[in-house]
């Protein structure tokens, strides 16, 4: 790349970054840079890190999951699409019946820690509440949609079903957790699994004004703890119960430091936007508080963003092969970068790893090689996308 273009594709990323992080309007979508101007930023540019456009044309992505030499990647509309050995293949493993809604969808997928054993994955989707199909799971026996989905009043409800896959096709699919109350636009959706073996997924609230998020008998705005098979592990906050922490709105992404802490990052509703130490039983505020802890401070986030920055996913580098400055990373889709951040030194210390891609939806660290992947979110209607998008990128030195 022309040294030039990639210097004004970073300085221009950068003074978008200030502009985001002082107006406190909200901010008009933004075109997407010219392909050419995709470049690493900062440490990762020093360390002339590589980038590669691995899959172009995908249809509103929303989440990463990696194993080997295989990519998976969810797309709202129910495709769950696999890259191998960097070719993205023809045919998705499985489609499923979702719902029409802005923010819902086919959402979160994860990789079973046993994966090269048991071939399971498990997503989390939107759906609507009336017959949702003659199988319980909205697809049919070879993978591919039973049906669209009627327009009717239904109400919105989310469930996390999980996958059993054989040569990239679909073997089994059951339910793993169900009946999580839906929204148009703001159902959390990702699905991780923690250090410990144990599957958290994160859940919205089904309206701003809903006080669902602090009963603790109600699945929405939650952080859910399960075991792999949908059953409640024992030692859970909440006896007997999925929940694992409370007052969540919309909650993204999800990593675990070195030393195991837990980060949740959620979106405000115009600003506001956290990243939150999460621990068991906390109540994280919403909709009663925004960033701020109770008396004793307990719930308050760790980083607050005002104006609001739409945190996607998140996670730890802790591979020396980029050269970044902090381990945590953020895709942000409002400011249309990959961060680094270190919590210390708190939003002064951010700075861009990748600039010119547009909206970043997610991020993931292969453990294999030390690779970032990250998928872009410029078909989501609120940016406008390029001639290639959406797009899966690799940056890797």
């Amino acid at each position: 790349m022309n040294m030039k273009i990639q210097i004004a594709a970073v300085a221009g990323a950068v003074a978008f970054s200030v502009m985001v992080l002082s107006s406190p309007s909200d901010p008009i979508p933004l075109p997407a840079p010219p392909p050419a101007a995709v470049s690493p930023s900062g440490a990762a540019s020093s360390q002339s890190s590589s980038i590669s456009i691995v899959a172009t044309g995908l249809e509103m992505p929303r989440a990463i999951a990696t194993h080997g030499d295989r990519v998976f990647l969810t797309e709202k509309g129910g495709a769950v699409r696999v890259v191998q050995n960097g070719t993205m293949l023809d045919r998705p493993l499985a489609v499923f019946r979702v719902a029409d809604a802005f923010d819902g969808g086919l959402l979160g997928i994860a990789v079973h820690p046993d994966f090269s054993k048991n071939h399971h994955l498990y997503v989390f989707l939107t759906y609507e509440g009336d017959g949702y199909g003659e199988d319980g799971n909205g697809i049919s026996q070879d993978g591919l949609s039973s049906g669209a989905t009627p327009a009717t009043t239904a109400p919105l409800w989310n469930k996390v079903i999980r996958i059993t896959e054989s040569g990239n096709r679909l073997h089994d699919a059951v339910d793993i957790i169900d009946q999580i109350p839906g929204s148009k636009f703001t159902n959390g959706g990702f699905v991780k699994f923690g250090p410990d073996g144990k599957l958290y997924v994160g859940t919205g609230t089904v309206s701003e004004a809903s006080h669902l998020p602090q009963d603790v008998d109600s699945l929405a705005g939650k952080i859910l703890r399960l075991n792999d098979d949908g059953s409640i592990p024992d030692d859970n906050p909440f006896p007997g119960s999925a929940v694992y922490s409370t007052g969540h709105r919309n909650p993204q992404g999800i990593a675990w430091d070195d030393s195991g802490t837990m980060y949740v990052a959620e979106r405000g509703p115009e600003k506001n936007d956290e990243v939150n130490v999460v621990t068991p039983g906390t109540d994280y505020g919403w909709p009663g508080l925004e960033c701020a802890g109770d008396a004793d401070g307990r719930g308050a986030a760790t980083l607050c963003y005002d104006p609001g920055i739409e945190p996607g996913g998140i996670a730890f580098y802790s591979y020396d092969r980029l050269g970044l400055e902090h381990p945590f990373v953020m895709a942000s889709l409002r400011a249309s970068n990959l961060y680094q951040l270190d919590f210390e030194e708190g939003l002064p210390s951010q700075q861009p790893i990748l600039s010119g891609a547009g909206r970043i939806r997610d991020v993931v660290v292969h453990p294999d090689d030390g690779s970032i992947y990250v998928i872009t979110s410029n078909t989501d209607g609120k940016g406008f996308p390029g001639p290639e998008d959406d797009r899966l990128i690799r940056i890797l030195r």
